[in-house]
């Protein structure tokens, strides 16, 4: 890039970085992520050494990068730290154990329809795990197996009910 000023370069690169900005769909940030672009061209300026190769595929290779990065630190500080708006308050409701909903009646019935699909060891996990809340260890040591075997019933089990569940909503 000898001979040619940051602006020219720029003016030349523009649509690299417009077409990164639309590839990683960075459309509400935009101004933010654009100038991250502008900032990275800048330094794949500086930074350019002929005899390592050509200037396009360094710049891409650069403005792509940063932009990248600044998705994994925004994604990451999302996971960490959560608004006050967004918490969930449990202050006021505490919830009852799903099995004292249903007093004596069976509390699989109303399920019903959507447990066709699963197997015998399936419906055990969801009536153990979830109407009578037990962990996974207590009901692999109950049914003399082990953790594994009951979060494989656990899995199978939730991706059916997914399956059954999103059918009935169509």
């Amino acid at each position: 890039m000898q001979g040619q000023s940051f602006e020219e370069v720029l003016t030349q690169f523009e649509p690299l970085i417009k077409g990164q900005l639309k590839k990683l769909n960075l459309y509400r940030s935009h101004d933010h992520f654009y100038q991250i672009g502008v900032c990275a061209l800048w330094e794949a300026y500086r930074k350019y050494e002929e005899r390592k190769g050509s200037f396009p595929a360094f710049a891409l290779y650069t403005v792509r990068g940063h932009m990248l990065m600044e998705l994994r630190k925004e994604r990451t500080y999302d996971e960490r730290f959560v608004l006050q708006d967004q918490q969930v308050s449990t202050d006021f409701v505490i919830p009852a154990p799903i099995g004292d909903l249903f007093r004596g009646e069976d509390p699989l019935a109303e399920l019903e329809p959507y447990l066709g699909q699963l197997s015998t060891r399936e419906l055990l996990w969801v009536r153990e795990a979830i109407v009578y809340e037990k962990k996974l260890g207590e009901i692999a040591t109950e049914q003399n197996v082990s953790k594994n075997t009951v979060a494989t019933w656990r899995k199978t089990a939730l991706k059916k009910l997914r399956c059954v569940v999103g059918a009935a909503r169509i």
